[in-house]
C-alpha cells in the first residue's frame, strides 16, 4: 500500500475512533449540560420572583381569599410557578426531579424548592420545568452535535488527503524516477522542488548513490575490457606456440603427450574466461537489444547448427512449434547462445538412442518454449544450484559442469524471460522459457 494511502487511512481511522468515543461520551455530557442550564434558568426565575415580591409584596401572588396559595402553569404544562404559605419555618433550598399531578395527569418536573419569610409568614416557592421538555432539548442538542461531528470528520479527511498529496508529491516524483531506471547508466541526477528537508536529503542521497553506482559500472566495464585483452591475448599466443611445437617432427612422443594436455588446459582456461567475460558484459548492459527475433527462426537455426552433434551422439532432435512468437527489443546472438547451450547440454547428457524435443506454444499473454530430453536427469538437490556460476557440480561423466547454464540464466534475465527447470533422474530434464512482451 502506498504511503499516501496509509496516511489517509490512518487519519480516517483515528477520526472514526474519536467519533465513536464522542458518541459514547456525548449523551451523558449533553444531559448534564442540559440539567445545569435548566437549574440556572430556574434560579434566574426564582430571583425574578423574589425581586417582584420584594418590590411589590406577596399580595400580587397570594391575594386575600386564595387561602395562602398561588399556582401558575403555562398552556402546555411545560413550566409552573407555585407559592404556598406554610405553617412551620422549614428551611428548604433544593433543585431536584419530582412528580406533580396536573389535571389528573402525572408529570415529572425539574423542581426548584425554596422557603422564605414575608411579614412573619412563611412560604414555599416551587418553580418547575417539565423533564420531557428538557429531554427534547437534549435530543436536539445530540442530533446537531452528531451532524457537526460528521461534517468536521468529512472536511478534515478531505483536507488531510489533499495535504498528504501535496506533502508527499516530491516523494512520488522520486519513486517514479527510480521506477524508470532500467540501468544505472541511464540515471540523470536532478534537483527536486520542495521545502521539506527530508525529501531534499533523500533526493541528494539517491543522486550521490547512483553516481557511485555509475562509477562502479564504468570501472567494471573498463576492467572487463582490460581482462579481455590482457588474458586472452597471451593465451592465444601460447596456443599458437604449442600448435607449432606439435607440428615439429623431431618432438619426442612423451613431450607431445604433455603438450596436448597443456593445450587442453589452455583451451579450457580460454573458454572459462570467455564465458565469465560474456556474463559480465551482459550484466553490465554492454549488449544492445534492438532486434526483432522470431522464436521459430531461432529454434530452426539452433537445430541446423547442432544437428551434426546430435547425430553423432545418436540422439533424435525433434521440433514441434505451434504458431510463432516475435520477441521485440532483443539480441539475437545472445538468445541463440542461450538456446544452443541448453540443447547442447541435452545432447551431452542424453542416453544412447535418446531424444530431444523442442516444443513451443502460446501460453497466456506470451509464448512458452520448452526443451525436453530423455537424458540422465539432474538430482533434485542440485537443481537450485545449476545456474550458480560459483558452485561447480559434477556431471555423470565425473567432469564438472561448465558455465553454460549460468550464461543461459544471465541471457534470460537480460531479456526478462522466465526460466524454469524440471528434472527427474534417469527420466530426463525440461527447460522452459516463458517469453513475454518487453
Amino acid at each position: 500500500m502506498r504511503l499516501q494511502s496509509k496516511l489517509t487511512l490512518f487519519s480516517a481511522v483515528s477520526k472514526i475512533v474519536v467519533v465513536l468515543l464522542l458518541i459514547a461520551v456525548l449523551p451523558p455530557l449533553i444531559h448534564r449540560v442540559a440539567l445545569v442550564n435548566t437549574d440556572k434558568r430556574l434560579n434566574e426565575k426564582k430571583d425574578s420572583v423574589l425581586e417582584i415580591i420584594s418590590n411589590q409584596g406577596i399580595g400580587n401572588f397570594v391575594a386575600e381569599g386564595s387561602e395562602g396559595a398561588y399556582g401558575s402553569y403555562n398552556l402546555l404544562k411545560e413550566e409552573f410557578i407555585s407559592i404556598e404559605q406554610i405553617p412551620e419555618p422549614i428551611v428548604v433550598d433544593t433543585v431536584e426531579n419530582s412528580l406533580r399531578k396536573v389535571e389528573n395527569e402525572i408529570v415529572e418536573y425539574r423542581v426548584l424548592s425554596l422557603t422564605f419569610e414575608v411579614e412573619g409568614n412563611y412560604y414555599l416557592l416551587e418553580i418547575g420545568r417539565s423533564i420531557d421538555t428538557i429531554q427534547e432539548s437534549i435530543e436536539t442538542m445530540q442530533q446537531y452535535a452528531l451532524y457537526f461531528l460528521a461534517a468536521v470528520i468529512l472536511i478534515t479527511v478531505f483536507i488531510d488527503l489533499a495535504f498528504n498529496k501535496i506533502l508527499l508529491q516530491p516523494l512520488i516524483v522520486i519513486v517514479r524516477r527510480l521506477k524508470k531506471i532500467g540501468h544505472p547508466s541511464t540515471f540523470t541526477p536532478k534537483t527536486i522542488n520542495t521545502t521539506t528537508s527530508d525529501f531534499l536529503y533523500l533526493n541528494n542521497a539517491i543522486n550521490d548513490m547512483m553516481g557511485q553506482v555509475q562509477d562502479a559500472f564504468q570501472k567494471e566495464k573498463e576492467f572487463i575490457g582490460n581482462v579481455s585483452h590482457e588474458l586472452l591475448t597471451p593465451i592465444s599466443i601460447l596456443q599458437n606456440r604449442m600448435e607449432n611445437l606439435l607440428t615439429d617432427p623431431e618432438m619426442p612422443e612423451h613431450l607431445l603427450v604433455k603438450l596436448v594436455d597443456n593445450q587442453k588446459t589452455l583451451h579450457r582456461l580460454k573458454n572459462i574466461i570467455q564465458a565469465l567475460l560474456l556474463i559480465s558484459r551482459i550484466e553490465n548492459e554492454q549488449y544492445l537489444k534492438n532486434e526483432e527475433v522470431s522464436v521459430a527462426a531461432l529454434v530452426n537455426e539452433v537445430k541446423d547448427e547442432i544437428a551434426d552433434r546430435a547425430e553423432a551422439k545418436e540422439v533424435t532432435l525433434k521440433v514441434d512449434l505451434e504458431d510463432d512468437w516475435t520477441l521485440q527489443n532483443a539480441n539475437y546472438s545472445l538468445l541463440f547462445t542461450m538456446l544452443f547451450n541448453v540443447v547442447s547440454n541435452a545432447i551431452k547428457y542424453n542416453k544412447p538412442n535418446g531424444s530431444i524435443t523442442i516444443s513451443g506454444a502460446p501460453k497466456g499473454k506470451g509464448y512458452e518454449l520448452c526443451v525436453t530430453d530423455t537424458g540422465v536427469g539432474i538430482p533434485q538437490e542440485h537443481l537450485p544450484h545449476i545456474f550458480n556460476r560459483f558452485k561447480r557440480l559434477q556431471g555423470p561423466d565425473n567432469e564438472s559442469h561448465g558455465l553454460g547454464l549460468p550464461i543461459v540464466q544471465t541471457v534470460a534475465h537480460f531479456h526478462r524471460i522466465k526460466l524454469t527447470v524440471d528434472s527427474t533422474v534417469d527420466v530426463g530434464t525440461t527447460f522452459c522459457f516463458k517469453f513475454g512482451k518487453l
